[in-house]
């Protein structure tokens, strides 16, 4: 018998991490769907609503992961190790973080209307979301990792995808010589934007390498 089998077997069926590990990748996905949906309908006046919309999401992502954060703490024996546990949680915080300082430049910068790269890069976001969201679900089947690499490889297609749209929009605005002050707003945004799948993509690894570890 292997050690990870020995140690699946002396381990508590302690199933709160799943649950709550899920939960927060489900807020990824509901805050980057927010997002998307905000920016295709949301005209700039209403752009506070939609901002407080994103913070209520950004708020429970916090509380879950402070949940995930402080039960570990208390936990001696885990299902997963504690720092990947500990590392999912933050890279998925981190992901919501970023949608959330997008939706607030937006509020600030007072935008009104929203490129289509950007809108095109958020379709990206999400379903890349998506997709880590099925992933994350196979944590609890630590020995299906055809599945899981499936996933991860996708998600790495949608990261490039989005990487190809944020060049090729950053060298229309400079080639339309927008005024400066445009320029610097929205190459924050598709930086930020960019960042955001970056992040999904990472989550993704660190799940994969949690299946592979645990196989």
């Amino acid at each position: 018998m292997s050690f990870n089998s020995i140690m699946k077997w002396i381990k508590p069926r302690e199933v709160v991490f799943y649950d709550l590990l899920e939960q927060s990748a489900a807020n990824v996905l509901d805050t980057a769907r927010a997002f998307d949906k905000g920016i295709r309908s949301t005209p700039g006046e209403d752009w506070v609503v939609f901002r407080r919309g994103i913070k209520e999401l950004e708020h429970r992502g916090d509380e879950t992961t402070h949940e995930i954060l402080d039960r570990l703490d208390k936990t001696f024996v885990t299902p997963l190790e504690k720092e990947d546990i500990r590392s999912l949680a933050h890279v998925l915080d981190d992901i919501v973080d970023c949608i959330d300082s997008m939706a607030e430049r937006l509020v600030i910068y007072r935008v009104t209307k929203v490129p289509v790269p950007f809108q095109d890069m958020s379709a990206l976001a999400v379903e890349a979301s998506g997709e880590l969201v099925k992933l994350m679900h196979g944590l609890r089947r630590l020995s299906d990792t055809s599945e899981a690499r499936s996933q991860i490889r996708l998600i790495k297609e949608l990261e490039n995808h989005a990487d190809t749209v944020y060049h090729q929009a950053l060298g229309e605005m400079f080639e339309r010589n927008l005024e400066v002050i445009e320029l610097i707003k929205w190459k924050e945004l598709f930086d930020t934007m960019e960042r955001t799948v970056d992040a999904i993509d990472l989550a993704s690894q660190v799940v994969g390498s949690t299946i592979m570890k645990n196989a």
